[in-house]
């Protein structure tokens, strides 16, 4: 890939200099997917990317910016032929990262070949940092049922950065995330940031990452609570809100006597497990094809206190087979199983939905998906729309794959496109519902899906281990419990 710092080109003048909704809902994503390939432009790949719009180094140097800032940049695919591709689709993955911050910088498809970048580092968080953008599909070839042959992870560029203050400040405190701060469907525009961590720390005796004193506790800008409880060096995610890390005492006495309800995935085995051991007190294993099951948790400190947790796997009717995805609700005896664990011993207290990355493998046509999309929110509608629902439901994105699976049918390109989809789906649905609520774990997961550092392709939560894992021994699962305590903050706040 070549790259360029150009003067903004003239033919892109007189385009929007902010991301909108406009672009990337769910409506257009459509749209242009079912245009892909109907005009000549369309098959034209992309072979080249420059970006424009970014200052020049100073004598070779990383490049100067300020904090508290966005800074917005183009990146311009082309075709062989040195001509700028005249339609959308290309899938940029962009990265920012720092000793102490890593994000996925938003970029938004304006459908003619460009793509506006919006980069920000909040004030306090000063210091070196790289920027990277790596193409993964180009045609919206993402899309494709079999995308493995298109995946290319050419890196486009990898710049260096320097951060700087205008003045020595602390990052401003964020307001404490509750569950009104949970409403919206848009995309989150998170990060992850560390303020306290220890460089020496290594895996223990159990295959954990314990790093921190246990009573280390946030720092207020970024988060609230003991930050050693995610086990994560320090690194904790916020978004337009800091989440509070929950205590053992403090979760169940939200919890107790509550029924929660999952649907979804297999990550929901994971963030299950890691709900009950690293926050409830426990130490339970769920065997790896257990997908479907109901746990009744009692408190070790106080055995007056129970939760009951109830996950249905949905990606396939038979909880021993993949890839149906929302399929499985064209099964009769799928649906009654649904409802019969939904209603058993009463309604949920709260309800946690997810598609899933089954659906990646499922739908030729993402206009499939979609009307998969609208059964699936009808079928949620008659359990959830009735006279009296006091249900707090939360619609779970689907995670953003990692290392080698960022070339499977469940690639991030096709995961961001099925997760609009859904939500703007579900909202629609059940809008009228007063506790609905959305939570990204796609962003939340995305700044770590480049390697297999906290995930094995496909899920974030594996329970810590000294099994081999990749090439090497360890891991971390901090991304999923991170997950554990923004459920909470659902549920209880």
């Amino acid at each position: 890939m070549l790259t360029r710092d150009l003067i903004f080109p003239s033919q892109l003048k007189g385009l929007p200099t902010s991301s909108s909704v406009l672009y990337s809902s769910s409506e257009v994503i459509l749209q242009r997917v079912s245009e892909n390939g109907t005009k000549e432009c369309h098959n034209i790949t992309t072979r080249a990317a420059y970006f424009f719009g970014l200052p020049m180094p100073g004598n070779e140097g990383p490049i100067t910016m300020s904090t508290g800032v966005v800074h917005k940049f183009w990146i311009v695919s082309y075709a062989a032929d040195g001509r700028r591709r005249c339609r959308g689709g290309d899938f940029y993955e962009t990265d920012l990262s720092g000793h102490k911050w890593k994000s996925r910088p938003p970029i938004t498809d304006y459908g003619n070949g460009s793509y506006l970048v919006e980069l920000k580092v909040d004030k306090g968080f000063e210091g070196n940092y790289t920027l990277k953008a790596i193409l993964l599909y180009s045609n919206f070839h993402g899309m494709d049922k079999n995308p493995e042959p298109w995946a290319l992870e050419t890196q486009v560029f990898q710049l260096q950065i320097h951060f700087v203050n205008n003045k020595i400040q602390r990052p401003s405190p964020l307001p404490l995330c509750t569950s009104k701060s949970l409403k919206s469907a848009k995309t989150w525009l998170g990060k992850w940031t560390r303020m306290k961590f220890d460089e020496s720390c290594k895996l223990d005796e159990e295959g954990r990452y314990r790093c921190l004193p246990d009573d280390e506790q946030c720092d207020d800008s970024q988060c609230s609570g003991a930050l050693e409880r995610l086990e994560s060096n320090g690194w904790v995610y916020s978004a337009h809100c800091k989440f509070r890390i929950w205590s053992f005492s403090d979760a169940w006495k939200c919890l107790d006597g509550k029924k929660l309800f999952f649907w979804g995935d297999s990550n929901h085995r994971d963030t299950v497990r890691n709900l009950v051991n690293f926050v409830l007190g426990h130490n339970i294993e769920i065997p790896l094809m257990t997908r479907t099951f109901t746990l009744n948790v009692t408190n070790p400190s106080n055995p007056k206190q129970q939760v009951r947790l109830f996950q249905v796997f949905n990606g396939h009717s038979d909880s021993q087979k993949n890839y149906m995805g929302l399929k499985s609700l064209s099964v009769k005896e799928y649906r009654e199983l649904v409802k019969e664990e939904f209603f058993r011993g009463g309604q949920p207290d709260a309800v946690i939905l997810n598609s899933g990355l089954h659906d990646g493998h499922a739908w030729k046509r993402t206009q499939d998906f979609a009307i998969a999309a609208e059964i699936a929110s009808y079928f949620w509608w008659s359990l959830l729309g009735g006279d009296g629902c006091k249900a707090r439901i939360v619609i779970r994105n689907t995670i953003a794959t990692a290392g080698h699976a960022r070339a499977s049918p469940s690639n991030p390109q096709k995961m961001a496109a099925f997760n609009s989809i859904l939500s703007d789906e579900f909202g629609r649905r059940l809008k009228s519902l007063e506790n609905l609520m959305f939570v990204d774990n796609f962003d939340m997961t995305f700044p770590w899906h480049y390697n297999h550092d906290c995930s094995d392709g496909t899920h974030y939560g594996v329970e810590p281990s000294l099994s081999p894992w990749m090439d090497r021994v360890g891991h971390f699962n901090f991304v999923d419990l991170m997950l554990v305590h923004v459920l909470l903050t659902g549920i209880c706040l």
